[in-house]
């Protein structure tokens, strides 16, 4: 039943080849397979057993790279020669339980003098299999000996059943110490000689020794410290085994694989033969052969072309070469056995459900093909290839033209048995799997350090596929250590042969074979391994600081001083190369150069055509590939002349002046490029200089920006899609060229805080691949920063984390803030594990991102970042930029709780401060908000606003030579515009400087003025490109953001009615005291914010800004009277002349004011009328009252209009109602008489510095201090007269009354207000104040007829009698937040206002 079945599945390849068999024999082959030590098939090669019996020598050894059968082989050999060690008597011939694996196989058909070779051989001799690859090498010799012995402790233990009777005591006793591992380093020795002796007595039979990887332990410990003491030693156990041999004959045949062919003398003494990987001997029991391939593929319904580049056409050149036995069947398929697990059939099975009957067809006729017309293929590959023309192709296709225009016919072609394996276990697994088949630690060594000869060769190799070189043979394994292959680099090649990457044409010439040999690339898949690791390679040099700087060097920074470095530790440093003739140092340095910079994947090294070796000139030319691929001539090529001289400096400067034309061969370089940086290096032995110049193209042309003005935020979006930009790029200067770790930046919205901090990231951050590299490299290309060539040593070397904590906006709660600050965390992370190679962190570093990433609970959100600059700088060999933006807009008033508050804080603190892989960081935002804790210590931070920034002053913003570049560029004239009038307006310069300049800045160099608003400016460009007339100015910057905070803050204690800010309003510059810190207190958070912090408010945010002392006196000098009067604080100016009022302002002018003094304005008019417009909005909301509802803006407006149009009714109402809005604070009550405790509260007050400035209504002394209500004496009054005209002179002011006038001589005396009246020409309006003791209606009225009757008795109208012909008179009366009005016109009666509604109450 079973040979039937197994039958069907090796000869018949139509039928269905995957039918399951019976579960005894499938458990069989699952048992077989675990045997042979197989997981997926088994190739049956069990007729190496009858090669291996019929071979004259007593002793095969087998020598082969890893992956390519031995344990396998060398398994099947101990099962198949193996006795039942346990009943021999009962089975005394053969070991029936291993029979059943061979009942199947191949060697059960081949036969010996009439008795099949399972009958004659099988389970007939004692094995014993070592294999020494399990042989554990550790760091001392001594450990590495107790590790041997553990190794022969369990060797003996495997025979622990053995019945040892035939053994005598002495021997006994040895056994027993083997077994407990108790035994001497000379019983060591000798321990697998006694086991071989015990064997053969116990069972008077020889031995079938078998030794897999004999040379791993050798190979192990050959660069170790004790490696000659450990040879000696494990020689010593070696030999012995085969000198005991020739004395107690106990060995029938041996069989030893290893993994390198080295001739070592002391195999000489035992007579051993190796057949290694160039022998024809054996191979096909190595190797999968051609049929076995096609049978392969057959039954597993794979596609042939897959498979094509594990195959190769070996250098047997007859069939004969192989082993005799197998021979003839080496293209019969139905000679060809494979034994297969239960789960490839599945995967067979799901193959042929998949595919339907056509595909079938399709698949059995390929295959029959294949079978069948081998030779036919072969001749069709031959035809394809020879249509390729060789200068035109690739390296791939070079190697396949190379393959197929062999003579395939009389080569025997194999495949590489663990590729195919490989690639039929990612079949399966439908996944690609870790492919460890090639030697990699080999190839890691000899792609370790940077060899210029090796790389040229390497890359001849793989663009032609062979390489004609000398191979030195290996007679000990000395030549293996690294100390040995560095001296002696020629031995790498045959390495590579011996390890299977290469093989030895043996072809010969006129029957003579030469020293130097031809060596081809054994297979396509082996081509690109050696490929991808020679490119790794390359990679990784590249990556070596060292060399990467000195190509950074030459193709980009032109640091000559890291140049000379290099060329000289390379030229001293001995490659191990011999040469018949000592090498010219200007061919060294020349193949030292040309290596260097064939490392680079971004630009292609050019040798001369014409090329004379005995010319001291040596020339390279290096072009960025991008020029290659698109003739894109925008970048920059490097030209190197090469020169030796005694005198090495003279010897550059001689290069540089060789070829001033820049002609190589027949390109002339100035026609073809933009810029040439041209070096010149001179060499005198070991002593070398290096000089650069740059020489630029004739049709270089200035880089040209669109005319297109760009407002948003991504520096390399406005640079990709070439917007106009102005150069603000000296900010990374400052930061490359300053010792500051940590910057707090504070600008107001939209002053380029977002876009120079994406500048700064595009500059720093390190690409991480050759894509992302071309799209930032040529973004800083004539900029600022980019003139200085060593700010471009830092250009793309770091990791940049950067932050946005702009989308902040939308948290709800401190909870909820919390989880966005995760969120932004979180997504750093994510975004730098595709940058890094996760895996080479350790698992508790892997851990803890994963944490970190996932958002899980308990992750110490304070250490974050940290922990992140920890990790980037292990892969990036930098410490790490940190770059925050928007960073105040994580401090929100809903960040009530005080513990997420201070995680917050902590988070920055720990970001910042302490932090060892930190380069530097900037954060940035609008206002100096919460990180005061901060500002101590030796990492605080460095902090820059308006107010003072010593780095950065002209960084944001633009300046007044900015614009005029600005306006010039976008072509927008600076003619004057006429008016209707046919009057001339200010040019549009002079309006734009009104409408968007004068924010300032300190610096230590002193006051930086007329910055203007980058965002409006930017705006207003996009309006009006190419215009000189209708000009669009409109406030671009104020409606980018809401005005609910600002309105919040100013209608808080209704701080519109500060005198400060009315002040502000009206042009005045203010001075407000100012503690040392300038940030501001949390307490803004809480809406509990100080009035020192509102004035820091508005100004962070860009409402004010600071002015000077010089600006300041200026101010005050350029004030009219009027404005002087009810701008002051002081009650005594309102009541001044002329004369003395510029007495006052002189005083002011010579005032030192002490250091803590900010002098604030509002700097343009774009601000001013959005202050306008937020005051119109605070008198526009509705209050409510008895009287029913009404807005300040309409009270306001029917008071004004009642004043013009002498309506009592409507002049009273609407002022009374204004009156009332107003608190206690802002009308202070004087108290007649205070308590010594009143008193003493007040000297307590004055003598505390007080952070509120003085409202529009405090006048003296005596109305500074509020009711006591610990007083019953004191008696209440109204403030004084000056009071109330200072807010009437406010009110009208605001209320834009024309003609308006204080405190101005007429007559007999001075009036209080005056002003014309704007409805009637004619009139002129008087107003005279009073203020009444008493708030009842006749007191009132009675001071308000004393007013009128002081305008009539002192004749205040007589001045202004010739210019109106009507004088109207008001009375006005005040007693506290009440009065009354009344009026009369020229010499007329006084008229009343009668109030109906319970004494006037509102």
């Amino acid at each position: 039943m079973a040979e039937n079945k197994l039958k069907r599945l090796t000869e018949d390849e139509n039928q269905d080849s995957t039918a399951e068999p019976p579960n005894k024999k499938r458990k069989e082959s699952s048992d077989l397979l675990k045997k042979f030590n197989c997981q997926y098939f088994y190739i049956d090669k069990s007729l190496l057993i009858k090669e291996f019996l019929q071979d004259e020598s007593e002793i095969v050894c087998v020598t082969r790279p890893s992956g390519y059968g031995k344990t396998t082989n060398l398994k099947m050999l101990r099962y198949f020669f193996e006795m039942n060690y346990e009943n021999i008597k009962e089975n005394e011939f053969q070991n029936l339980q291993n029979k059943k694996y061979f009942e199947n196989l191949l060697i059960s058909k081949e036969k010996e003098d009439d008795q099949t070779y399972l009958d004659k051989y099988q389970g007939k001799y004692p094995v014993i299999y070592l294999d020494f690859s399990f042989v554990i090498i550790e760091e001392t010799y001594e450990a590495t000996i107790e590790s041997f012995k553990s190794f022969i402790k369990k060797l003996f233990r495997s025979y622990k059943n053995i019945n040892l009777k035939n053994l005598d005591k002495y021997d006994k006793e040895q056994w027993e110490n083997f077994q407990s591992g108790i035994f001497s380093l000379y019983e060591l020795k000798e321990s697998i000689s006694f086991l071989c002796l015990s064997l053969n007595e116990a069972f008077n039979k020889q031995i079938i020794l078998l030794i897999d990887n004999y040379d791993s332990p050798i190979l192990n410990t050959v660069n170790t410290s004790f490696y000659n003491e450990f040879f000696k030693f494990y020689k010593d156990v070696f030999l012995n085994i085969f000198k005991e041999d020739k004395y107690y004959h106990y060995l029938f045949k041996t069989f030893i694989t290893g993994n390198l062919n080295v001739n070592e003398y002391y195999f000489n003494e035992i007579n051993l033969i190796n057949n290694s990987i160039i022998d024809g001997k054996y191979k096909e029991y190595f190797n999968i052969t051609d049929s076995e391939m096609k049978k392969l593929i057959s039954i597993l319904k794979l596609n042939n072309e897959i498979f094509d580049k594990y195959g190769y056409y070996d250098n047997i050149n007859d069939i004969n070469e192989l082993s005799t036995t197998n021979s003839k069947n080496i293209n019969i398929t139905n000679e060809i056995n494979i034994i297969f697990s239960s789960n490839l059939t599945h995967f067979i099975d799901n193959n042929n459900n998949n595919n339907n009957n056509n595909n079938n067809n399709n698949n059995n006729n390929n295959i029959n093909n294949n079978n069948n017309n081998n030779n036919n293929n072969n001749n069709n590959n031959n035809n394809k290839s020879n249509n390729i023309k060789v200068d035109n192709m690739n390296e791939n296709d070079k190697m396949n033209n190379y393959i197929g225009n062999k003579d395939e016919n009389n080569k025997i072609k194999f495949y590489d048995l663990f590729q195919v394996l490989h690639n039929i276990k990612t079949k399966i697994n439908k996944k690609i799997l870790n492919n460890s088949s090639f030697n990699i630690e080999f190839i890691n060594e000899i792609f370790k350090n940077f060899d210029y000869t090796l790389i040229k060769d390497m890359i001849f190799l793989l663009q032609n596929g062979y390489i004609e070189k000398k191979i030195p043979e290996l007679t000990n394994y000395e030549m293996l250590k690294k100390d040995y292959i560095n001296k002696h680099r020629e031995i790498i090649w045959t390495l590579l042969i011996e390890y299977g990457y290469l093989i030895v044409d043996v072809t010969t010439n006129n029957g003579i074979i030469s020293e130097v040999r031809k060596l081809i690339i054994k297979t396509e898949d082996i081509r690109e391994f050696i490929k991808k690791n020679f490119f790794e390679w390359k990679k990784n040099l590249f990556n070596v600081e060292k060399i990467k700087n000195t190509i950074d060097s030459l193709i980009r920074n032109y640091d000559e001083e890291r140049i000379i470095e290099f060329l000289k530790d390379t030229i001293i440093n001995n490659f191990g190369y011999d040469y018949d003739y000592e090498y010219e140092f200007l061919d060294k340095y020349y193949n030292i150069i040309y290596s260097l910079l064939s490392l680079s994947d971004e630009c292609k090294v050019v040798t001369k055509k014409i090329f004379n070796e005995n010319n001291d000139i040596r020339e390279l030319l290096i072009i960025p590939k991008k020029n290659l691929k698109s003739n894109n001539n925008k970048n920059d090529i490097v030209y190197i002349i090469i020169n030796y001289n005694d005198i090495v400096k003279e010897g550059c400067i001689e290069a540089l002046d060789y070829n001033e034309n820049l002609e190589f061969d027949d390109i002339k370089l100035k026609e073809k490029y933009d810029k040439i940086i041209k070096f010149g290096i001179a060499f005198n032995e070991k002593i070398c200089d290096v000089i650069y110049e740059i020489n630029y193209g004739n049709k270089t042309k200035e880089k040209e920006m669109q005319k297109k003005a760009y407002t948003g935020e991504e520096f390399q979006d406005a640079s990709n899609k070439n917007f106009y930009l102005i150069d603000k790029t000296k900010m990374i200067s400052t930061l490359i060229n300053s010792e500051n770790n940590a910057y707090l930046i504070t600008r107001p919205r939209r002053f380029g805080k977002s876009i120079n901090l994406s500048m700064i990231k595009e500059f720093f951050e390190k690409p991480i691949n050759e894509i992302e590299n071309e799209d930032k490299k040529f973004v800083f290309d004539g900029l600022e920063v980019s003139k200085d060539r060593k700010n471009m040593r830092h250009f793309h070397k770091y990791p940049v984390i950067y932050l946005n904590f702009m989308g902040n906006n939308n948290s709800e709660d401190s909870s909820s803030i919390i989880n966005f600050l995760k969120a932004e965390i979180s997504s750093v992370f994510i975004y730098y594990k595709s940058r890094i190679d996760f895996n080479k962190l350790s698992e508790i570093q892997q851990e803890k991102w994963n944490k970190i990433e996932q958002k899980s609970d308990g992750v110490i959100l304070q250490n974050t970042i940290k922990f992140l600059c920890t990790c980037l700088k292990e892969f990036y060999k930098r410490r790490c930029i940190i770059l925050i933006d928007e960073y105040d807009k994580i401090f929100s008033e809903k960040l009530k709780s005080k513990s997420m508050l201070k995680t917050i804080k902590t988070f920055f603190s720990n970001t910042f401060k302490g932090n060892k892989s930190l380069h530097f960081g900037i954060v940035t935002g609008c206002l100096d908000l919460g990180l005061k804790e901060l500002n101590s210590g030796a990492n605080n931070f460095t902090k820059c606003s308006l107010l003072k920034d010593d780095y950065f002053s002209d960084c944001y913003g633009f300046t007044e030579d900015e614009l005029n570049k600005i306006l010039s560029y976008f072509n927008i004239s600076d003619s004057k515009e006429k008016s209707d009038s046919n009057k001339k307006k200010d040019g549009i310069k002079e309006r734009l400087k009104k409408k968007y300049d004068g924010y300032s800045c300190f610096s230590n160099e002193g006051i930086v003025k007329n910055i203007y608003n980058p965002y409006s400016i930017m705006k207003f460009v996009k309006d009006n490109v190419n215009k000189k007339e209708n000009y669009k100015l409109t406030n671009y910057w104020v409606n980018t953001g809401s005005n609910d905070e600002l309105k919040s803050l100013i209608e808080k204690d209704d701080y519109n009615f500060e005198i400060e800010f009315l002040s502000l309003l009206s042009g005045r510059i203010i001075k407000v005291s100012n503690s040392e810190d300038s940030g501001i207190d949390d307490s803004y958070l809480r809406k509990n914010i100080s009035y020192e912090d509102i004035w820091k408010v508005l100004f962070f945010s860009g409402y004010l800004t600071v002015a000077d002392e010089e600006e300041y006196k200026e101010n005050i000098k350029n004030m009219n009277d009027i404005k002087i009067k009810y701008t002051s604080n002081d009650p005594k100016v309102y009541k001044m002349k002329s004369n003395e009022i510029q007495k006052y302002k002189n005083e002011l002018i010579e005032t030192k004011e002490s250091n803590d003094i900010i002098y604030y304005k509002i700097p343009n008019q774009e601000v001013l009328n959005n202050f306008y417009k937020l005051i119109e909005e605070l008198n526009n909301k509705v209050i409510k009252s008895n009287n029913g509802n009404f807005t300040i803006s309409e009270v306001l407006e029917n008071f004004i209009n009642g004043i013009y149009e002498k309506d009592l009714k409507m002049i009273n109402e609407n002022l009374n109602k204004y009156l009332i809005q107003f608190s206690s604070r802002h009308f202070p009550i004087s108290n007649k008489k205070k308590s010594k405790k009143s008193k003493k509260s007040k000297k307590s007050k004055k003598s505390k510095k007080s952070t509120k400035s003085k409202k529009i209504t405090e006048s003296t002394e005596s109305t500074e201090s509020t009711e006591s209500t610990e007083s019953s004496e004191s008696t209440e009054s109204s403030p004084p007269e000056h009071v109330y005209q200072l807010f009437l002179m406010q009110l009208f002011f605001n209320l834009s009354v024309k003609g308006l006038v204080a405190e101005q001589e007429s007559g007999y005396g001075i009036i209080d207000i005056g002003f014309p009246n704007k409805k009637v020409k004619e009139e002129y309006i008087i107003i005279e104040i009073k203020v009444s003791d008493k708030d009842d209606q006749n007191s009132l009225s009675k001071a308000c007829k004393e007013a009128i009757n002081q305008i009539d008795n002192q004749k205040y109208d007589e001045k202004f009698t010739n210019s109106f012909s009507k004088i109207i008179k008001y009375g006005m009366a005040f007693n506290r937040r009440k009065c009354l009005i009344e009026m009369k016109e020229n010499d007329g009666n006084i008229k009343e206002y009668e109030d109906n509604e319970d004494d006037n109450k509102t």
